[in-house]
């Protein structure tokens, strides 16, 4: 997995991850949707915007804007890591956001 400093990795390959079912508790109560939906939300390492909006309670514009580099702590970075893992032969594919700390302090908070 190639990490740039504006937050787009390379090379991720969608995959399956265990939550512990205490965090899927507290997101289902603080979003009010059922534990199932916020289950499937969570099974992968990637998000859809849609699916961050959601979790996050955040709007779609301010999850583009931690997306967007910025100088954070004095270097170029982003708040959110964001990946294409289904690129198409013409163009990246749809925006993903990675899910790492970066993400899930917005899940938990």
């Amino acid at each position: 997995m190639e990490e740039l400093k504006f937050g787009l990795i390379k090379g991720i390959e969608v995959k399956f991850v265990k939550t512990d079912s205490a965090i899927i508790e507290a997101i289902s109560k603080k979003i009010n949707e059922p534990i199932e939906k916020v289950k499937i939300m969570l099974r992968y390492n990637v998000f859809n915007i849609n699916q961050f909006m959601d979790l996050s309670q955040l709007a779609d514009s301010t999850i583009r804007n931690k997306i967007r580099p910025s100088i954070i702590a004095g270097e170029l970075n982003t708040e959110l890591d964001y990946c294409y893992p289904f690129p198409s032969s013409k163009n990246d594919g749809p925006l993903f956001i990675l899910r790492n700390e970066k993400s899930e302090k917005y899940l938990k908070a």
